[in-house]
């Protein structure tokens, strides 16, 4: 992306190396602290799993049936960290991780041309320091290669609508941008960035500027060539069911009605899409108040602005409409609202721009209380309701003092110090949610441990898995193997068809045991192997083992 082979894009080109590694450094830290969050991020890693043991990396399957929920990209993605780094927590997260890091490095690179080299620094660490980014860049789902692909698909079709000197080269990164985000997370890949760039050309009266310069004849070929392939082959070896499912139910359905119980009011993502960006998003309203003193000037000499404002709110607006509500949904509008943060910043601190103090005062005010809030939430109500977790009262504390401190250096109008002083907060919010308030979530989720005991007992012998009124995508991760499925009872009469000569390993809530107990036939034993307590439920959950009389345990099973 340089535009001149000199001593200063070598120097740029290296401190936006330096930030692509410390924030590769940021988003790996700690990765593995925590086990696997239902219910996504385990659904795809057993689906890798299912995938590897059947040496199918085409066809995404859970539990021995098709799974239509996202296409196969994340899961390379994945399959590449599990070959350097197993298969666990660290391997199947430090992908995103790693495309967490590659979103900053092409911000940075990308904006420097369009806004120059500060706005483009502070774009990027803008981004890394966000409260979402914690989240979104350490968790092994598909969002994070959406929100890079989308980001690269849209940016580099402003600049080759913008320069045309690099047009050609633009517009072949922004089609296969789109491509990708397609083979990650279907036709919202393609959809809303086409929407958007539609939004943005109506919006300037530059609609022919679609096919009289945007290289359409070789840019649909570019993006079918990349992308139709694995769609066409996974219809093929599926006959066409994979395709069907994932089109009618996973994106049609999804927005037609709420899947899951994700659904909210109209307002819910204007609340997520603040707390996201979270402390930078306390500033929004001076920016969109900057902006509509010159609005006069959108549509005609200001066309990154009217790109990055139709980006945003077509985006959200979007989803909105979806009946289907997560706030990872909205992530791709974060990176053009952090651009006119960082562009806003960057008025301010060189004086073309002077905001109120009042504004400035009431904007850290919002944080502080935010910050006073998760204190009072996670040290006062948490333990009321989840005795089990320790006081978290620490975790506003980053807020609060961010908060205070960059009031103090905003009125004496050091700005430099204030953004350091908020973005540090951010840095120590994530410090404190890796390394303090998550690990200890780990003793109220038993999947795990329960897996870890069946291996103990089971060394390489075989043995089968079922469930009985509780199940979560953690137990199948960390208890099977492979590609070996689960069976979910719906009545305890078909208990007798899933035993075997092999030990079966039951899951069910401590209430249940009895039950249990009573529909195990005469010619078995049951042992319970282990009775621990889980958040999602609320409930204790007992691990049981059924198993031959005549095939005795080498030594007695307690319950721990």
């Amino acid at each position: 992306m340089f535009s001149r082979n000199s001593a200063a894009d070598r120097f740029f080109g290296l401190k936006a190396f330096a930030v692509f590694l410390l924030a590769v450094l940021f988003f790996s830290w700690g990765i593995g602290n925590t086990s696997l969050w239902d219910i996504d991020e385990p659904i795809y890693g057993q689906s890798l799993k299912d995938q590897i043991a059947q040496h199918n990396l085409v066809v995404p399957t859970f539990n021995a049936r098709l799974m239509p929920d996202k296409p196969a990209l994340n899961y390379w993605l994945m399959w590449t960290g599990v070959k350097m780094l197993g298969m666990n927590s660290w391997g199947l997260r430090i992908g995103s991780a790693v495309v967490g890091a590659l979103l900053i490095l092409y911000l940075i690179m990308a904006l420097r041309r369009l806004y120059g080299e500060n706005v483009a620094l502070i774009s990027g660490l803008l981004t890394a320091t966000a409260l979402h980014s914690t989240v979104i860049f350490r968790g092994a789902t598909p969002d994070p290669l959406l929100i890079l692909t989308v980001t690269i698909a849209l940016l580099s079709y402003l600049r080759a609508y913008l320069f045309p000197d690099m047009r050609n080269r633009e517009l072949l990164i922004a089609y296969a941008a789109m491509a990708f985000a397609t083979l990650d997370k279907g036709p919202i890949g393609f959809l809303l960035p086409g929407l958007i760039i539609v939004l943005f050309l109506l919006l300037r009266r530059e609609l022919s500027f679609l096919w009289r310069d945007g290289r359409l004849a070789w840019g649909v070929p570019i993006f079918l060539i990349i992308a139709l392939p694995w769609y066409l082959a996974v219809g093929v070896e599926t006959h066409w069911a994979w395709d069907r499912a994932f089109i009618f139910k996973q994106n049609i359905g999804r927005f037609s009605d709420s899947m899951q119980g994700h659904r909210g009011p109209w307002v819910y993502y204007l609340l997520s899409t603040f707390l996201g960006m979270l402390p930078w998003s306390i500033f929004l309203p001076q920016v969109f108040r900057d902006m509509w003193v010159s609005r006069q000037h959108f549509l005609h000499s200001q066309p990154k602005t009217l790109f990055l404002l139709a980006w945003a709110a077509a985006w959200i607006g979007f989803f909105t409409l979806s009946a289907t509500k997560l706030p990872n949904y909205v992530w791709e509008a974060y990176p053009p609202l952090f651009i006119l943060l960082a562009a806003y910043f960057e008025k301010v601190r060189a004086g073309a721009s002077r905001p109120a103090r009042w504004g400035l005062v009431l904007s850290l005010g919002v944080l502080f209380l935010i910050g006073l809030a998760l204190s009072i939430f996670a040290g006062w109500i948490v333990p009321r309701v989840e005795p089990r977790l320790p006081n978290m009262m620490e975790i506003g504390m980053p807020y609060l003092l961010a908060a205070g401190i960059a009031g103090a250096l905003l009125w004496r109008r050091c700005w430099a110090q204030a953004w350091v002083t908020l973005g540090s907060g951010g840095v120590a919010l994530t410090a404190l949610l890796v390394f303090v308030i998550t690990p200890p979530f780990n003793m109220v989720k038993p999947s795990r441990e329960m897996g870890q005991r069946i291996a103990a007992l089971q060394g390489q012998q075989p043995y089968r898995l079922a469930s009985w009124q509780w199940f979560q995508p953690n137990f199948l991760f960390y208890t099977g193997r492979g590609n070996m499925p689960i069976r979910h009872l719906q009545a305890l009469t078909e208990l007798s068809a899933v035993l075997g000569p092999e030990p079966l390993y039951l899951v069910c809530p401590e209430h249940a045991v009895a039950a249990v107990r009573a529909a195990v036939p005469a010619a078995y034993q049951q042992q319970t192997v282990m009775q621990r307590y889980e958040i999602y439920n609320h409930e204790n959950i007992a691990l049981l083992r059924i198993s031959p009389r005549t095939k005795s345990l080498d030594h007695a099973i307690a319950p721990y």
